[in-house]
């Protein structure tokens, strides 16, 4: 167990003479400039999906919020807390970021556990059981549309349909709402197949996931 702690001692020990023990300036100009990330991205906890490493991103690039199953609840005026929604708030509002990118990907455990039932085994008051709750819509249009599928690809269906439905909650925010209808902030939903690399999105007029292509010029 303790080799573990090591190995992240040792990492950290070559992150600091990469950055801090070089000439290189990319943490002293985050330092003195504060941070301007380009997108934000609200990405699963999953450890095999770094948003950053996927999208070769520098430090400084990307607001990422991690949760299981990179859910987004709806918006909620209550006491209560809202870690999700808090960051999408410092984000977008605070920030000032221009995109919000749902960022999913096949094999999700917490989209599995939807279809094989394993988060019940985390009991009744489970948090885990009460968050997956936000996909239930997903998981009620796959075992509709695809009752017959493997596992694996209900598993594959239900993370977009999930998708679509975080895309529609993220529009229930009144300032991501305002600023999506003054042209000012866009959203996306994209997909990451781990078995092949590649990268989707939801194109909203077609209804569909599609491989993913670079803007035109101007965009």
């Amino acid at each position: 167990m303790q080799e573990d702690i090591t190995a992240l001692i040792k990492g950290h020990q070559k992150f600091r003479k990469r950055y801090f023990d070089t000439e290189d300036t990319t943490f002293a100009e985050l330092v003195r400039k504060g941070q301007h990330p380009k997108a934000l991205m609200v990405a699963c906890s999953d450890s095999r999906v770094d948003p950053a490493l996927v999208m070769d991103c520098q430090p400084g690039d990307l607001f990422v919020i991690r949760n299981v199953a990179n859910l987004v609840p709806p918006y909620e005026e209550d006491k209560s807390y809202h870690g999700t929604s808090a960051a999408l708030e410092f984000g977008v509002c605070v920030l000032g970021i221009r995109h919000v990118i749902l960022f999913g990907h096949t094999q999700c455990g917490g989209i599995q556990s939807l279809l094989d039932r394993s988060h019940e085994q985390c009991g009744p008051k489970s948090f885990l059981t009460k968050w997956m709750e936000l996909a239930k819509t997903a998981h009620d249009a796959t075992i509709s549309c695809r009752p017959e599928s493997l596992l694996e690809e209900q598993v594959t269906f239900c993370g977009q349909y999930s998708l679509v439905n975080s895309l529609k909650n993220l529009q229930t925010f009144p300032w991501i709402r305002e600023r999506v209808n003054q042209g000012i902030l866009r959203l996306h939903a994209w997909n990451f197949n781990m078995s092949q690399g590649s990268l989707e999105e939801y194109d909203e007029k077609q209804n569909s996931f599609r491989m993913i292509q670079l803007p035109r010029t101007g965009e």
